[in-house]
């Protein structure tokens, strides 16, 4: 609980037998993370009440314009008193003639962390916070910059908050998240808020899991309790408990410990089973296979496809940190680039994955932690589309026997497509490390003499117009920077398929790869015995040649 001096100038300006406002006296529900609320508030001028959890109480600003996603935007931010933690559940109506007087929505909330190495504090007197939000709404890098002529002695001390570039900012469309006009506790619009209708704001702060009713006004005696208008009201809203209009709860869109913000946004129309996948469905994905993947992920420089919209939209490639990078992700420098590489080398690092809509991994195929030296071989055997896929399987048992020759061990996966990964684990030791430029090599060379055996059957070109009827070797996977999807890792593809490891004796003719969907691989992996002998299957490359 803050202390009383803290709120002293907020409980000055209320009187508490007038208005229901939270007085300081509530508990709040404790928190791991910092919490932020923002409030759409219509006073004698409309504005949005930004707040940041600090030192048990809210820092408060009233940003006169909202928001603004557009890092060109600088919007004014009015330092007010601190709040109490409690004013976080706070959507109702204050009476006019009070301070504040108007109808108040939670429009956003949820959590935020410092960025930099000061601490908040110390960045709020320096009048510099920089700091991430994780919200239903905002999230990403922001910063508040106090405006140098109001340090010395103004009635009001005015800052600026400014979006950081990052791949959550929208150059000149910053203001169309404020059309995102419901509120994120009650699913509700200012004017059912001001009537009294719809449904009750869910709590966030208070331990409470009551919330007060829709129909509240925040008139009554020093309570943190608001009154209904009416019993009648209060009937009529109770008729409508199953209206179509749902809050989201933010209990139920955390995944190990990180907020996914939007968690019904519909990534693949279709999950293979009729029904749509989202982003949340996508964060419970990684938080089942996890474990599993992380084995072929931790200290491996990944790069994440990621499609913010879904599948059917834009996507991009993010191989390097930027402004609002998750600190869950590590940062890896790699010879050559002055950027830090993305690494993921915890299991919570994969709903990071999941809030930025990361739909497929593509680590390197070094050794975890050096990526200078080879850690497995991957041969990708990509089929044209002409191409049975009974075909694609003979294929990759053909490079198995191949490599078993060689005295190498190998493993198999789809691809999410119609293709297959045969993998090959490479000795660790250090007498046996082998440069990239040799790995590359030696696959290239296994490849063409598969195409001089059967060049009816295979190509190791890339040229499209000659692949009708052929599987492509590509051999390219096996080159210093070169990425190949990471086992269990989905596609942004239809149907949400994934890349599943399999034993040698699944594949089988019958064998359909669509099957193998973020639905059904974490049931299948979890009872499956594939790849684990994967580490004792390591073996050195430096001796092997492919010979005819």
């Amino acid at each position: 609980m803050a202390s009383s001096s803290s709120l002293s100038r907020y409980q000055s300006k209320r009187d508490f037998d007038k208005t229901a406002e939270p007085s300081g006296d509530t508990i709040v529900a404790p928190s791991e993370r910092r919490r932020f609320v923002i409030q759409k508030h219509a006073a004698s001028r409309l504005h949005y009440d930004f707040r940041l959890e600090l030192d048990g109480v809210f820092k408060s600003w009233a940003v006169t314009r909202g928001p603004s996603l557009d890092p060109k935007e600088k919007r004014l931010a009015v330092e007010v008193e601190d709040h109490p933690l409690a004013y976080g559940d706070f959507e109702g109506t204050i009476p006019k003639g009070q301070y504040g007087g108007g109808t108040v929505m939670i429009w956003d909330r949820g959590y935020w962390t410092p960025e930099g190495n000061e601490s908040p504090e110390e960045a709020l007197k320096k009048g510099t916070l920089k700091f991430r939000l994780d919200g239903e709404k905002l999230h990403g890098s922001w910063v508040l910059v106090r405006m140098k002529r109001d340090r010395a002695g103004g009635k009001r001390t005015n800052w600026l908050l400014i979006k950081h570039r990052d791949e959550f900012a929208r150059k000149n469309d910053g203001d169309a998240i404020l059309q995102e006009d419901r509120s994120v506790a009650s699913g509700r619009t200012m004017d059912q808020i001001a009537a009294g209708k719809g449904s009750r704001p869910k709590p966030f702060m208070l331990k409470t899991k009551k919330a007060a009713p829709p129909d509240a006004v925040w008139n009554s005696n020093r309570t943190d309790t608001a009154k209904p208008r009416a019993s009648k009201a209060t009937t009529q809203i109770r008729a409508k408990k199953n209206s179509s209009v749902k809050a989201t709860d933010p209990a139920n869109a955390i995944v190990n410990g990180i907020t996914i913000t939007n968690p019904e946004k519909t990534l693949w129309p279709d999950a293979g089973d009729g029904r749509p996948a989202t982003k949340l469905d996508l964060a419970h994905y990684y938080e089942a296979v996890g474990p599993w993947m992380l084995r072929h992920l931790k200290g491996r420089p990944c790069s994440i496809i990621r499609a913010p919209d879904g599948i059917g939209a834009e996507h991009f490639f993010q191989r390097h940190a930027m402004a609002g990078t998750s600190n869950l992700f590590t940062l890896t420098k790699v010879a050559g680039d002055e950027k830090p590489y993305l690494q993921i080398d915890r299991v919570e690092a994969l709903a990071a994955v999941a809030q930025v809509a990361g739909l497929e991994l593509h680590p390197w195929n070094c050794q975890p932690g050096n990526p200078e030296v080879p850690g497995r071989l991957v041969f990708d055997l990509d089929p044209a589309p002409d191409v049975d896929f009974a075909a694609v399987i003979e294929a990759a048992r053909e490079v198995r026997e191949r490599l078993e020759a060689l005295g190498l061990i190998s493993f198999c996966k789809t691809t999410g497509g119609k293709g297959i990964h045969v993998v090959t684990p490479l000795s660790a030791s250090k007498k046996d490390q082998v440069s990239w430029k040799d790995a590359k090599a030696f696959a290239h060379d296994l490849c063409m003499q598969m195409v001089a055996d059967s060049p009816n059957r295979y190509l190791a070109t890339m040229a499209k117009k000659a692949r009708g009827g052929l599987i492509y070797l590509d051999y390219l996977r096996n080159d210093r920077m070169a990425t190949a999807v990471a086992p269990l890792s989905p596609r942004a593809r239809a149907g949400a398929p994934v890349s599943m490891p399999l034993q040698w004796t699944q594949l089988r003719s019958t064998l359909d790869p669509k099957q193998f969907t973020i639905r059904t691989a974490p049931a299948l992996i979890a009872k499956s015995t594939a790849w684990q002998d994967y580490c004792d299957a390591e073996r050195p490359l430096a001796s092997h040649s492919e010979s005819g």
